[in-house]
């Protein structure tokens, strides 16, 4: 018996057809040839037949319509508990036989036999006698049969890249114009087309063809053609002079290293011994260890010279690691907090260039390995606490080197070279002043030794001193020692082991002219580790240009560095001491003021483009002083909170220390939007706390509800929706943040799968609000609450609502985010109906359009219904790739937006025959939706552990918890789910 299935339903036995001529008969035949080999439930086969409309009687008339049906073609049709199967050899089949043509077309031309990729192809394209499954009168045999078009429209357009890579053109010209009459939205199709008229001359009808689509595209979906498209449109109104002629030998570009390691000190000097024995060290275990890592740890006192000794060293070695020269302050004696292990993560992580960082500590603690293994890595790092702030900092499986400084032993490092420095001798002490002073120097070994000895040998005090000392020509020896005497005494806390730098700072600040020494004492408040040019100026309320003149007044006293250009940073100590001397100013509180303004009108200019939501109250733009930059686009936002945003959460802290409650609110208010982008989970939990305690201390009712509802949003990117959901349940009623809170309430109910309540809470703030708060807040969960409930119609016409809107107002500072959200939307709910082809054209002009502006849920969530939209066509290792790396992506952002990519990409790799994957992947999301209180998708990974697992009982209990779940939440899955159920001998069906 041979079946036909592309084109009208045809049956072959012995070679003569076998009319069916019952329609209920060919829907029921339709189904199991279908799903040959495999159980087709009755439940499945009555819904096919009747739909919504079954008689009581279904049942029997089935069986009638079986008996039929074994009468006509004897031995096809088995019966099993729970439905029907049919049998039937794969060469017997002709959608078997087109999957198997299909694979093996790509397959060679992925291998470069384009002969052999031609005719598999186009035997596989040409099974098909008309539409597939014509004449058959069913709802469920109509989606198989969309499916199958769109696999062979998938084929056919494969085979013709090949055929113009064979130089076919001409012949294609006339098929493809069919095509596009046919297909409008179709942009590979239009390309080809455009493709094989200009290569056979006909340039202008090209041109023609491109116009004629834009204008479709314009009118039925609002969106530009694709960057591909547009880019062919381009090179052929702009042809190269002389295509003939050789393209010009492309210039490789420079490949992106990582280097964030400071100058080395121009004069080092001291330490011979130590720096040789270093050097050796490193030569020794690189050649013997390979690819393990080199540890070296420099401990000593402040003040000793570990930080230069490091980055000295690290100069001499730098072209051994040619993939990246790394230093990072972990600020175990800073002002500020100590660097958390996750956080010193995400920074290296951010220097190497990854785009993704995970948020889970051990998750992104593995990509730190991953991302350094096999890579020849120089890192420092400087002012660490102790081991268990350095061990999750060690690189992966790789040959690079470590050095560690800190002002205390670490032990507990496997494999450490320590090296612990003390003061330095007197020799060494003379000769690091004579080398920066001179002949002075060394006509007066006395008085150098005595300068020396005032300095306590300290390596920062004695380059200090000598500095100051070289910059005064008329000075002896002799002079400078007797003005280090009469420095004033040393503060208690500027005292190291005993031994004080304090007089050479005092003498090198009282040698500053005023202006320099008030922004000396100034720079004191700043709380960072760096800063800018602009910002120094705002703290002193001067020119940038004077600020800048000033600045290097500083560093050429060696009273602040320039670790690269236009940033600049005090040493640990120099920062007690210029904070010692700030305590004292009677401009403290001024320009503490003038300092946190800055950053919050920058960090609020910054990312107001960034967000979607207009509305900025309260932060105040009236005043935002002259020395706020002016921003011009995402780039410019972007480059300036990726310099800048830990120094506004920095002074965000100060601002929470001080008290300075209206600050810390409305900074973190301001960086919201980038943390959000970013997901950098902790410090946006941590600052939104802050700025909670913050308001409640204000008692003000306004900025408390603000602060619930911003700490609500850390907390659902992180993934507790439910302590998401208790600060957003707080502000129902409230008569400003009511309406957001609903709205924001109803993501946090889509998301654990309440979408009744979801639903409730959209349609209920709809009447709040303006259509901008409408298509930002309530319209997008509207589109996915009905999405999920099966009402794809209305779903569908949200989202067309809300590309309306984004074509009527036009771009919004250039921000293309309504018009590509609402793609999303529609292209989400355009896969739902098997409209793959529409779904992928729409979710990827999203995500062109989002570029880095997309959220990492909505990015993630464009990749995952493309990459399972490629799998349903039949393109497995492409849609896997995506799912994949879409599911990676989610575990380390977002949680919620993790465990949608991992069971989509589970029931994917159960597709391409890879259960036991499967498997795996779909229990990592049960654990993580069910600590999120995610119900819709522990349903979903219940559902996939049911279908993925060999073990029956296993099968009963996870379809069971998930037919309870899909029940609860009146999703339309629950009836697949309840069919299987029975088939495996069950629960009954519902009542």
């Amino acid at each position: 018996m041979r079946f036909r299935l592309l084109g009208p339903l045809a049956v072959h036995v012995d070679g003569r057809p076998v009319e069916v001529p019952a329609a209920r008969d060919r829907v029921l035949l339709a189904m199991l040839l279908l799903h040959p080999g495999r159980v087709v439930t009755v439940d499945q086969l009555v819904d096919a037949v009747w739909g919504d409309h079954a008689p009581v009687t279904a049942r029997a008339q089935l069986h009638t319509c079986v008996s039929r049906l074994r009468r006509l073609l004897p031995d096809l049709i088995s019966t099993d508990t729970a439905g029907y199967r049919a049998t039937v050899a794969g060469d017997d089949l002709d959608t078997v036989t087109f999957t198997a043509l299909a694979a093996a077309g790509r397959a060679a031309a992925a291998a470069g036999d384009l002969p052999q990729a031609r005719a598999r192809l186009r035997a596989a394209v040409d099974l098909w006698r008309g539409p597939a499954l014509t004449g058959v009168d069913s709802a469920a045999v109509r989606a198989h049969a969309v499916a199958f078009e769109e696999r062979r429209d998938a084929a056919l357009e494969d085979c013709v890249d090949v055929e113009l890579r064979l130089g076919l053109h001409a012949s294609l010209i006339g098929q493809l114009t069919a095509l596009v009459e046919q297909y409008p939205l179709r942009e590979r199709v239009t390309g080809q087309l455009m493709t094989a008229l200009a290569r056979a001359g006909r340039t202008a009808d090209a041109l023609a063809v491109y116009r004629r689509l834009q204008r479709t595209l314009d009118d039925e979906l609002g969106l530009p053609p694709s960057d591909a498209l547009q880019r062919l449109h381009e090179d052929l109104l702009h042809p190269a002079p002389d295509p003939a002629a050789p393209p010009p030998a492309a210039v490789p570009a420079a490949p992106q290293r990582p280097w964030t390691l400071p100058r080395d000190v121009a004069d080092h000097s001291g330490r011979d011994d130590v720096v040789a024995a270093l050097l050796a060290t490193v030569a020794a275990t690189d050649a013997a260890v390979g690819g393990t890592p080199v540890v070296v740890t420099v401990d000593g006192m402040a003040g000793v010279g570990k930080t230069s000794l490091a980055v000295h060293v690290a100069h001499r070695v730098a072209g051994r690691y040619p993939d990246g020269r790394l230093l990072l302050d972990l600020r175990a004696h800073s002002d500020r907090p100590p660097l958390p292990p996750h956080e010193a993560l995400g920074v290296l992580l951010t220097h190497l260039g990854a785009a993704r960082i995970p948020t889970d500590p051990d998750d992104r603690a593995a990509r730190w390995r991953t991302e350094t293994a096999g890579r020849r890595l120089l890192i420092v790092l400087d002012d660490a606490a102790d081991a268990a702030q350095v061990t999750p900092l060690l690189p992966g499986a790789s040959a690079s080197l470590v050095i560690v400084t800190s002002r205390r032993r670490i032990a507990g490092l496997d494999g450490v070279r320590p090296v612990s420095l003390d003061v330095l001798a007197p020799a060494e002490s003379l000769r690091l002043i004579t080398g920066v002073v001179g002949a002075r120097a060394a006509a007066d070994p006395a008085a150098t030794a005595d300068v020396a000895d005032l300095c306590g040998h300290l390596p920062l005090a004695l380059r200090l001193a000598a500095a100051r000392l070289a910059h005064r020509p008329s000075w002896s020896v002799a002079d400078l020692a007797d003005r280090l005497r009469r420095a004033h005494p040393a503060p208690v806390d500027l005292a190291v082991d005993g031994r004080s730098p304090h007089a050479a700072f005092e003498l090198s600040y009282r040698q500053l002219p005023p202006h320099a020494q008030r922004l000396f004492r100034l720079l004191g408040l700043h709380p960072a580790g760096d800063l800018s040019v602009r910002a120094a100026a705002a703290i002193t309320d001067t020119t940038t240009a004077s600020t800048e003149d000033l600045l290097g007044q500083l560093v050429d006293a060696h009273l602040l560095n320039e670790p690269a250009a236009g940033r600049f940073r005090f040493h640990d100590l120099l920062r007690e001491y210029a904070a010692h001397l700030a305590a004292a100013d009677p401009e403290r509180d001024p320009a503490t003021t003038r300092m946190l303004d800055f950053y919050l009108h920058t960090a609020a200019a910054a990312t107001k483009i960034w967000e979607s939501n207009p509305d900025r109250d309260p932060i105040d733009f009236t005043d935002v002083g002259p020395h706020v930059p002016t921003f011009t686009g995402m780039l410019d936002t972007r480059e300036w909170l990726n310099a800048e945003w830990v120094n506004v959460a920095a002074v965000t802290h100060l601002a929470d220390r001080l008290h300075r409650h209206r600050h810390t609110i409305l900074l973190t208010r301001a960086l919201w939007a980038y943390l959000f982008r970013n997901s950098i989970n902790d410090v946006s939990l941590d600052l939104h706390r802050r700025a909670l305690t913050a308001a409640e201390a204000l008692d003000d009712p306004d900025l408390v509800a603000m602060a619930h509802n911003y700490l609500a949003s850390a907390h659902a990117r992180s993934g507790d929706l439910t302590a998401a959901a208790g600060h957003l349940q707080r502000l129902i009623g409230h008569p400003r943040w009511g309406a957001r809170a609903e709205s924001n309430l109803a993501y946090v109910y889509l998301n654990v799968g309440r979408f009744r309540e979801a639903l409730t809470l959209t349609e209920r703030s709809l009447t709040a609000g303006d259509d901008r708060r409408q298509v930002s807040g309530q319209w997008t969960p509207l589109a996915a609450t009905l999405r999920a409930l099966g009402r794809h119609h209305e779903s569908v016409l949200v989202a067309q609502r809300i590309i309306a809107y984004a074509r009527g107002t036009g771009s919004d500072g250039g921000s293309t985010w309504p018009g590509a959200v609402g793609a999303v939307e529609l292209g989400a709910t355009r896969a739902r109906l098997g409209q793959h082809r529409q779904a992928t054209l729409l979710l990827s002009w999203a995500r062109r359009q989002l570029g880095d502006d997309a959220g990492p849920g909505s990015e993630i969530e464009a990749r995952t219904v493309i990459g399972a939209g490629l799998v349903a066509l039949g393109d497995h290792d492409r849609g896997l790739r995506l799912l994949h790396g879409a599911y990676d992506d989610g575990r380390h952002l977002d949680p919620t937006a993790a465990c949608h990519a991992g069971n989509t990409y589970g029931e994917a790799l159960h597709t391409a025959g890879r259960p036991a994957d499967a498997e795996t992947v779909h229990r990592w999301v049960l654990d993580r939706a069910t600590r999120a209180q995610h119900r819709y998708e522990q349903a979903r990974a219940h559902r996939g552990l049911g279908t993925a697992t060999g073990d029956p009982d296993a099968a009963r209990e996870h379809l069971t918890a998930a037919l309870r779940l899909f029940d609860e939440m009146g999703t339309p899955e629950r009836h697949e789910v309840r069919a299987t159920l029975q088939r495996l001998g069950g629960p009954p069906p519902a009542q």
